[in-house]
């Protein structure tokens, strides 16, 4: 990043959310509550593309399909992920696994898939109900063990099919992560990681896995993502736009006080470089975070490398993105 003028000039990773909407309502994630309508859209197909074809030439590397909502409800994912396997860039879902079915999993390794992420939030059939609000912990872990198969029979091992996980109560860390190893983990034989739960940019209260209440003597720092080659886009967007370009992901549920722009009326660079951005990266790099509502509370200031509970995954550490490695930290340190 150009200090001088606080601009960046090359996009390396994209997380650009195809769908906004989501078929659960899981608790610990803001779309529980009502997401706001203007970001419950799909983005069209078209606007996809000009987006990535905008980004290829700063450097294009990485392409997560997702921001908050469900990715396979996307009738035109395939296609998407086809767009970016013949541009040799890769590609990332983060799925909540309801309808990833062996058939769509075929699919998407088909379309050249590189990373399938599942959300399984709840390390028994009990708990998983509760945070994922239904009921299909054994629809979910058998689905995922025929695309295990599938893979394996098949030759797809180009594509990574993994877990997520959740520790939702920081008290009973080690019971929780021991019920994820063996219910899930082990049983499938899968690639995972488990994490602390975070606080959404503040806006849940403080619970006990609320890490602004069990961190908050740490001295806050930027959390590196408004300073790097990581761009952050909404499928939908304010007064019938598409595109939104946000700060992070932490600004689900307050989605509008994070635009920075839209790709749907804007070309994207002037999106990134735009006076709000550049007024969001100056106030990282002074350590002014109070001066944004969508930073003042949120956890992600503080350095909580525990964060990362546990985790199989080769390069996978504390700060880096899950569709890239790409450490978000190094982009706070480079730019001080």
């Amino acid at each position: 990043m150009n200090q001088r003028n606080l601009e960046i000039h090359e996009i390396k990773q994209i997380n650009l959310e195809v769908f906004g909407g989501c078929n659960l309502k899981c608790t610990m994630c803001p779309q529980s509550t009502g997401r706001e309508k203007e970001f419950l859209k799909k983005l069209p197909i078209a606007e996809y593309k000009k987006i990535i074809d905008q980004a290829i030439p700063l450097g294009l590397q990485h392409v997560a399909l997702n921001g908050s909502g469900e990715p396979l409800l996307y009738k035109e994912l395939e296609e998407a992920i086809r767009y970016l396997t013949d541009r040799n860039i890769t590609s990332l879902i983060y799925t909540n696994g309801t309808k990833l079915t062996p058939e769509r999993f075929e699919s998407l390794c088909q379309a050249g898939l590189t990373v399938c992420k599942v959300s399984c939030m709840g390390w028994d059939k009990e708990s998983y109900a509760k945070w994922m609000s239904v009921d299909a912990y054994d629809q979910v872990r058998e689905s995922l063990k025929q695309c295990l198969k599938i893979q394996k029979e098949k030759g797809y091992e180009a594509t990574l099919l993994q877990t997520n996980h959740l520790i939702h109560d920081i008290d009973q860390l080690e019971q929780e992560k021991e019920m994820y190893l063996t219910n899930w983990i082990n049983y499938l034989g899968v690639k995972a990681e488990i994490w602390l739960t975070h606080n959404w940019g503040g806006q849940y209260g403080n619970d006990a896995a609320d890490r602004e209440v069990y961190f908050k003597d740490r001295p806050r720092r930027s959390c590196g993502r408004p300073l790097g080659p990581i761009i952050e886009i909404r499928a939908g967007g304010l007064g019938g736009q598409f595109g939104a370009v946000v700060p992070c992901p932490n600004v689900l549920g307050m989605d509008s006080k994070g635009v920075m722009g839209h790709t749907s009326d804007t070309p994207l660079m002037d999106v990134v470089n735009g006076e709000r951005m550049k007024s969001l990266r100056k106030a990282h790099l002074e350590g002014d975070f109070d001066s944004f509502d969508i930073c003042r509370h949120c956890d992600q200031l503080y350095e909580v490398k525990e964060s990362l509970v546990w985790t199989n995954l080769e390069g996978r550490t504390y700060g880096t993105s899950r569709a890239s490695l790409l450490n978000y930290l190094d982009f706070a340190q480079k730019s001080l």
